[in-house]
């Protein structure tokens, strides 16, 4: 595994790519999404999770309050299947 900074580094002999890197690993949010790696994206506050802690933190904070309600509110085996299937799609 390697980062788009180290892989453009590999591939085009400079970091400088890195965002080339990224779109040709598809590591981008909608990548992941579209690929079912990930379940949701948190958006950031503007110019980035670093310029406001509260946001970013209450994001985080709620979007794990909603999932965990969901998960809660199934049974274990169903929740271990779902998770077992989902693994088994993504390779």
């Amino acid at each position: 595994v390697a980062s788009p900074e180290a892989c453009a580094s590999i591939i085009w002999r400079t970091a400088e790519k890195a965002s080339d890197a990224a779109e040709a690993m598809k590591v981008s949010a909608q990548e992941l999404i579209k690929i079912k790696i990930v379940d949701e994206i948190i958006k950031e506050p503007l110019g980035g999770a670093h310029r406001d802690y509260k946001e970013i933190s209450e994001s985080v904070r709620s979007c794990i309050l909603k999932n965990l309600g969901i998960l809660l509110s199934k049974p274990v085996d169903e929740v271990l299947e779902a998770r077992y299937k989902k693994l088994l799609e993504i390779g």
